[in-house]
This record gives structure tokens, sequence and C-alpha cells, in this order.
């Protein structure tokens, strides 16, 4: 059973026996409304409070740059998009259709880059750069961008491709090839329109990620809307001005939301026969052997190697007799700190996401498609107005979680629950329905039925979404920058505490990155681990 990140496709109409619809259960629909409409607090925030005019949206659009940042923006996801749609799809293949030599170690090596936080990974080829290439400006601005972020993005799309490849029927490979297609033929025509929902989820996740990366962009000098928030709100101190590009940015989402819906359509991989799914016969590289492992190595060296150097390095001259030292008490501290946080904002994420996910998977139609879109639009806002939205609601609403972790859960939740839902989702369309009715004909009630039949089913698919939501947490910056208690800190605001943004000395960062890499390493470990299972 697969237990990757796939992409939802259509389902079949939840109905009985007789073809008649059944309709959702009232409490699954009535949580799957409050969860969607908990998750667009923010997006609600910067229309209500203190109403952001048309004519501001206006002004603040066509003030001078703006139109820039936009452009920036724009061109970073769809940059980010397509590079790692390319790079994720080609690395898919090579380990599940070729006989590419150590294609189980390359599968593994390709999917821990999930481990490497983008701030981190533009920190340490800054800090190379700088090094061996005092003089260069190549890796700042676009190119380095769309370089680097590629790098740590592409896994979301090759985990989606590698399960939407083992889906996929050999049979109907097999049929063109006996009709005269060679393997690119085959490939573009047959395989390729099977893994078009696998990559429009992937390139999703990566081009909403775009729309909100800070600390990344910050450090390689390129400006985008999200930038460009957090400096009015930090440094001119306009939230207004804040809030406008926001919603000029929150539109851009919808309309990335929406082209998403289009280009993922209602294909998903189909099988011409029943039964136990067979391997593909794999595609013998030849002569591009060689290639294919050289290709495979650097790009494991770029998006691994290049922040376990510097990370080294830096850590290394910590241990200098001239070295500042590692402060062991204050990093065991963050350490668990990080972990307890991420824990708990995956287990609520999973409860919470499961209606939603239900709905979709059991009774997709109007209720469900707006539930799971809605809840896409937080994922893509800045942290810096995720966290001026909940303190608002903290300060005037729920007082007593104002700057506390249980506030920090709340914004983790509502920034990664697409992940969850979304592999939720495939647990649970992977969990067949016929399973429920005959547990129903035995005298389950529905609920007992989802509890002891359905749920243990699409267990593989809850725990990819748990381990996804733990490691874009352990992660995280913006967010936990702005609303992290007095006195609390994580892994990732430690690091950026001795950088400061800059990228002068590495040595006092050193030890938080190099443990922050190795704590999401663990559940990057377990997904490379599932997906491995899916190659034999």
């Amino acid at each position: 059973m697969s237990s990757t990140i796939e992409a939802p496709g259509p389902t079949t109409t939840a109905t009985t026996g007789r073809g008649r619809r059944v309709r959702p259960p009232v409490v699954t629909s009535v949580a799957s409304l409050a969860v969607a409409a908990a998750s667009l607090t923010p997006f609600v925030y910067l229309i209500v409070q203190h109403g952001v005019s048309p004519r501001l949206i206006f002004d603040e659009f066509t003030s001078p740059g703006v139109p820039e940042l936009v452009w920036h923006t724009i061109e970073l996801a769809v940059g980010v998009s397509v590079a790692g749609a390319v790079l994720g799809v080609g690395l898919a293949v090579l380990v599940v259709r070729t006989d590419l030599v150590f294609r189980r170690l390359f599968t593994v090596l390709f999917v821990l880059p999930l481990a490497v936080p983008g701030f981190v990974s533009s920190y340490t080829w800054v800090a190379l750069s700088l090094r061996f290439a005092p003089q260069s400006r190549a890796l700042f601005g676009y190119g380095g961008s769309v370089l680097v972020l590629t790098l740590a993005t592409y896994p979301y799309i090759f985990l989606s491709a590698v399960a939407a490849l083992r889906a996929i029927d050999p049979a109907q490979e097999e049929a063109a090839r006996s009709l005269g297609h060679g393997p690119i033929g085959t490939f573009v025509r047959v395989t390729l329109p099977h893994l078009r929902p696998a990559i429009a989820l992937g390139g999703l996740i990566v081009a909403l990620h775009m729309f909100a990366e800070f600390g990344a962009l910050q450090m390689l000098g390129f400006p985008t809307l999200t930038t460009a928030i957090v400096q009015r709100m930090t440094v001119f101190g306009d939230p207004d001005a804040a809030r406008a590009l926001s919603v000029v940015l929150a539109g851009l989402s919808v309309v990335v939301i929406a082209v998403d819906a289009v280009v993922r359509g209602r294909a998903r991989p189909a099988r011409t026969g029943a039964g136990t799914p067979r391997p593909p016969r794999r595609w013998s590289l030849g002569w591009t052997g060689p290639i294919a492992l050289v290709g495979s190595v650097v790009v494991v060296l770029a998006a691994l190697g290049v922040p376990a150097y510097a990370s080294v390095t830096g850590l290394v001259r910590s241990f200098a007799p001239d070295g500042p030292g590692i402060p062991w008490a204050e990093l065991g501290h963050v350490t668990f700190t990080t972990t307890r946080l991420g824990l708990a904002a995956a287990v609520v994420a999973i409860a919470v996401g499961f209606p939603i996910a239900f709905l979709a998977a059991r009774h997709p139609g109007v209720l469900s498609a707006l539930t799971e879109r809605g809840i896409w639009i937080a994922h893509s806002l800045p942290g810096a107005i995720l966290a001026l939205s909940l303190v608002y609601v903290g300060v005037n609403w729920l007082h007593p979680l104002y700057l506390t972790s249980t506030m920090l859960v709340i914004a983790y939740v509502i920034m990664f629950l697409p992940l969850a839902v979304s592999s939720e989702y495939v647990g649970l369309a992977r969990a067949a329905r016929d399973y429920e009715r005959v547990a129903r004909s035995l005298g389950d009630t529905p609920l007992s039925s989802t509890l002891r039949v359905t749920l243990p089913l699409a267990l593989p698919g809850i725990a990819v979404g748990a381990l996804l939501v733990l490691i874009e947490v352990e992660k995280e910056l913006t967010t936990t920058l702005l609303l992290h208690p007095t006195g609390i800190d994580t892994l990732s605001t430690a690091l950026w505490a001795t950088t400061n943004g800059e990228v002068l000395d590495f040595t006092a960062a050193a030890p938080y990155g190099v443990t922050l890499i190795l704590l999401a390493a663990i559940p990057a470990a377990i997904l490379a681990r599932r997906t491995l299972a899916q190659l034999d």
C-alpha cells in the first residue's frame, strides 16, 4: 500500500447498493466547515481588521517597486515549480523505471533534502560562495534563489511521482511499446498523462511554499511580496501596507489553487485488469547509465553535500581552542522544545484534518471541494500575517492563549494542515468502501466501521501526513520568530538569532543547523523507507 504523497483524484460518488447518493454525515460536514473556517482566520483578518479598501490596495500595488515584487513572486513560484517538476519526475523515473545502480540508496538520498530548511540551505550556499568566491554575486538574485529552493523542495514532487509511477498499470505501457512507440514516446503519450495529478499536487505545494518563503530569500537577496510584507511590518511599522500587499498575495494564491484544479483535472492512474499490481519491466540505461549515475550524484551533493559540508565545517570550528564552543544546555533545551511543538502540531493537524479528508474521499462534491481548497489559502500567506492575525485574535478573544505554546501550535496547524489532509485523503481513498459496507451489514454503526475498519486501512497515509507536518514545523522560521513565547526558542529561531540574517559567521549557528537537519532527517528517513517499499 502506498503511503507517500499522491494527488487526490476523483473518487466514486458514495452511493447505496441501489445507486442512490449517500449524504455525508452531518457531524463530518459541520466539522469540516469549522476547520476550514478556522484556517481562513488570517485571510478574514486581512479583509476585516481596519478594512482593506480597494483604493489602498490599488495605491499600494501601484507604488514604486511593488509591480516588480509581484513579478518576482510569480516568476519565483513558476521557476521553482517547473524546475522541481522536471527534477522530481526525472529522478522518480530513474529509481522506479530504470536499472540505475544503487537506486535504493539514491531513493533515500533523494528524499532527505526535505530535512534541510530552505533558509539553512541558502545560508550554507551563500557561506560557501563567500568562502571560495567572495567577489562573486552569481548566487544572489533570481537564478540562485531558483537553484537553492528547487534543491530544497523537489522531494515533494519526487514522492508524488514515485507513488504515481507505481500505480500505473504496466500493461498500458507495454501495449504502447507493442504498437511501435519507443521508451520516450511511450512515456510522453502514456505515462506522463497519468503523472499529471501527482505533478500538479507537488507543484501546488512548492508554489505556495514560494509565496510564503522569507528566510531563504532574505539571505539570497531576492525581494518578493513576502519579504516586502515582513519589511513593512517589522522595519517600517506599517501594518496597513503589509495587509494590502497580503491581500494581493492571497489573490495570487487563489489563482494558483484554481489553476491547480484545472491542471489536475479528473485524471487518475487506471488499471486495465484486476488483481495485485505487478512491477513494470525496467528500462536498460545502456551507455547512458554512467551519465545518469553522475547526474544523481551531482543532485545529492548539491542538495545535501553543500549544507552538510558548510554545517560540519562550522561545527568543527566551534570545537577549536579559539572557537565559541557549543552551548549544550541551550541546544538540548531548544531541541526538546522543537520536538515537542512538532509532535503536538502533527497530532492536532491529523485530528482536525480527518473530517475534511474523509469528506473528500467518501463524499466528493461542492462542500468537500470548498473545504479542501479553502485550507490551502493560509498555506500561502506569509508567516508574519498569520502571526499578526493570531496576535489580534489572542489579544481580543483568546487572551489566555496569547504568546503561549498553544497559540504557536495553532499557527502551525493552520499553516501545514493541507499536507496532513492530502496524505489522509490518499489513505482513505485506498481503503475500499466495500469493507465498510461489509462491517455495516454485520451490525456496525457508521462510526464503529470507520474506527475499526477504515482507520486502520488508512493509517499509512495518515502517518505520512503526520511526518510531513512534523518536518515542516521543525523547519518553520517566520511565524515562530513572531509568536514564540518569551524564553522559549526553537532550533530555527536560535539559529536565526546567531546569524541575524547575515552571512558573516556560521560558526555560532552551526550547532543549531546541524541539529536541526539531523532532527528533521528522522521523519524524512521514515518517509524514504516507506518510499523504498514501493520499489519492489
